[in-house]
């Protein structure tokens, strides 16, 4: 007869396309098999699903460019509700406010296109 326990893992996702962040409960069954070997199984409301950190999914964008945090990092750094994936609401921030697009990409490729640019100019004014 195998013996084990469970316990209830909550685990904090964010996605790296649209920036969703939100939380899933997981009942995680551990057990060994009849040779000694460790079996965990992960289960999502009653239903056998793989690891969180295999094949996550976005529920808002469908992107599986999806990252997790360690466990109870989100409660110590903000305050967040767990989503279900059945009422995945639109691209919203933690505060309920539609998050803006990251500028910072644009910003590094202006200023890399403004220092070539000044460098040909440097270059064509002094004569190479």
């Amino acid at each position: 007869m195998p013996e084990g326990f469970s316990t209830y893992e909550t685990w904090p996702f964010e996605c790296l396309h649209c920036l969703r962040v939100w939380e899933e409960e997981y009942l995680v069954h551990r057990q060994t098999d009849g040779h000694g070997n460790d079996v965990v199984i992960w289960t999502r409301e009653g239903t056998q699903v793989q690891p969180p950190w295999s094949g996550m999914v976005c529920p808002h964008c469908g992107c599986g460019s999806v990252t997790t945090f360690p466990t109870g990092y989100l409660a110590h750094h903000a305050e967040i509700t767990t989503v279900r994936r059945a009422a995945a609401p639109a691209a919203l921030d933690m505060a309920g406010q539609r998050r803006p697009t990251p500028l910072l990409p644009y910003a590094l490729l202006a200023i890399s296109l403004l220092v070539f640019t000044g460098s040909e100019i440097y270059g064509q004014v002094v004569g190479r």
